[in-house]
């Protein structure tokens, strides 16, 4: 919580605030919570001016008020998901990428998470959209992409417009995330059409703060989903994030007796657990997750990726569809 400084308010002296600190009354919200007689008696100030410093830190800390007629308005008017181009995936999303929202996309390592993103941009930008793709690994291809474009029947016109309108940004540290976001939220950094902006991938950049004593990863990670949300919403946008699932097994010596002759022997079982990285915090904060699953056919050039919906706000429904990924996109 923000500290109370005398720049909130004129009336607000130095000799005030070291008697609030001297009762206990150190941030905005311990002087939001207080009694206003109490602070009246401590600050000698009148209560009409006590309610004065109070309106003003509400005014200018509160969030706007919105009624119902005016969410109602925004609701049918402004765009309410984006599509993917891939009709069996948008099926099960119900019409696309949810816009104003974080969408997952997790899975095991080689399941197909990067080709997906890609061919979502690409998608995408075939409505006259702008896409921003945040690469964390350094392995975003730009050939893959050509590739994708020329299988689909692109002439070289064509494909360089639609190349143009996928602004490629590596980020390497959640600092240089956080300080994007500030540009984008700020206005500092404006891209025409924007209609998605796709991480690939968070995990990369939060392993170097996994384990802090300090939570520093916690505070960028929170930060993080307060800006996305922000700019999710404002923008009027989509948001996806690349996960990254991990595979354990677990060991257990089981003890199986023999009824016949009285005796027990021990059996070594093994269990394979499935776990979503990123912490408890961030479990549910996605509003869809997309488990992938990768199933590999008898063409070594084709495989089938299973695909898993899972929503934060009911876990117990969920779609599946599959899709089939080649070398030259996902259909």
């Amino acid at each position: 919580m923000l500290k109370l400084l005398k720049q909130e308010h004129s009336l607000l002296t130095e000799n005030i605030l070291k008697t609030f600190t001297q009762n206990r009354i150190v941030t905005l919200l311990d002087f939001l919570e207080e009694d206003v007689d109490k602070l009246s008696t401590l600050s000698k100030l009148s209560l009409p001016q006590v309610l004065e410093i109070r309106n003003h830190i509400l005014a200018k800390y509160s969030a706007p008020l919105l009624n119902g007629t005016s969410l109602y308005v925004n609701r049918l008017t402004c765009k309410q998901f984006i599509r993917t181009g891939i009709d069996s995936l948008d099926e099960i999303l119900s019409n696309g990428i949810p816009v104003g929202f974080i969408t997952e996309i997790c899975g095991l390592a080689g399941c197909g998470k990067s080709q997906l993103c890609m061919q979502l941009a690409i998608n995408c930008v075939n409505n006259t959209s702008s896409v921003l793709y945040i690469d964390t690994k350094g392995d975003f291809s730009a050939v893959r992409i050509q590739k994708n474009l020329e299988s689909c029947g692109f002439s070289h016109k064509e494909m360089a417009i639609t190349m143009l309108q996928i602004k490629i940004i590596h980020i390497w540290t959640m600092d240089d995330l956080l300080k994007l976001f500030a540009e984008l939220k700020n206005g500092i950094l404006f891209i025409e059409n924007l209609s998605l902006i796709i991480i690939d991938s968070l995990p990369s950049l939060m392993f170097q703060h996994f384990g802090d004593d300090n939570k520093i990863g916690l505070k960028f990670l929170n930060n993080f989903v307060n800006y996305a949300r922000h700019l999710s919403k404002t923008l009027q946008i989509g948001i996806v994030c690349v996960n990254i699932q991990t595979r354990w097994i677990d060991q257990d010596l089981v003890e199986l007796e023999d009824d016949n002759q009285a005796t027990s022997t021990r059996e070594t079982i093994y269990t394979e657990k499935l776990n979503r990285c990123m912490g408890k915090y961030w479990q549910n904060i996605p509003n869809i997750v997309l488990l992938l699953e990768k199933y590999q056919n008898s063409n070594e050039n084709v495989f089938t990726i299973n695909v898993s919906l899972i929503k934060y706000n009911n876990p117990h429904i969920s779609k599946r569809c599959q899709l089939e990924v080649g070398m030259f996109g996902i259909k």
